[in-house]
């Protein structure tokens, strides 16, 4: 058995267990493109304001979004450049922030694994140079731009009052259609 891997168990252990969060991660950062309007004033069909499709994606995006640059994939597939630019954009952006994710989890758990960078004054610092987990959590957050996935929100179905039922018996019983026969006969 290898004995250099040994060390390295936890950190596969977190990986396999940073699945759902991976793609928590994911769900999140395609959900914003929904909530900030973004899909709604790509697809808008009002007549009387038109839409720079290709604009609108190069704002959001950067120029590789430029439908442009799909014209060949668009002709050998049959799909517009603008969607082939969208779907592009949208997979390689969530999976980006995901991927960044990730990293920023894994090296505030673990640090840098690697041994090889240690650079001179490595162990030379004083205590007022060392940051706090959350400092680094804080400089990660800001360098990666990460956003902690939404809490989920509970769908329970609406509770409705206690209401007692009074069932009034209508039923006809020999008693009751018997008076009915008499009035009948007294109005005649």
């Amino acid at each position: 058995m290898d004995k250099s891997r040994i060390q390295f168990e936890p950190a596969v252990e977190f990986i396999s267990k940073f699945e759902e969060v991976f793609f928590q991660t994911a769900a999140y950062n395609l959900g914003t493109f929904i909530e900030d309007g973004f899909l709604k004033d790509l697809f808008r069909k009002d007549p009387s304001k038109t839409v720079d499709k290709a604009q609108l994606l190069i704002e959001r995006f950067g120029e590789t979004a430029n439908p442009a640059n799909f014209s060949v994939q668009s002709q050998a597939t049959n799909i517009q450049p603008t969607t082939l630019a969208l779907i592009h954009s949208i997979a390689l952006y969530v999976s980006s922030k995901s991927w960044e994710n990730f990293q920023a989890h894994f090296f505030l758990k673990f640090g840098d694994m690697g041994d090889d960078d240690v650079s001179e004054d490595y162990g030379n610092s004083s205590d007022d140079d060392l940051l706090t987990d959350t400092e680094v959590a804080r400089q990660l957050s800001k360098e990666f731009r990460l956003q902690t996935p939404p809490k989920p929100v509970i769908v329970t179905p609406p509770i409705l009052p206690d209401v007692d039922i009074i069932l009034d018996d209508h039923s006809v019983t020999p008693e009751t259609s018997r008076k009915k026969d008499k009035q009948k006969a007294r109005v005649t």
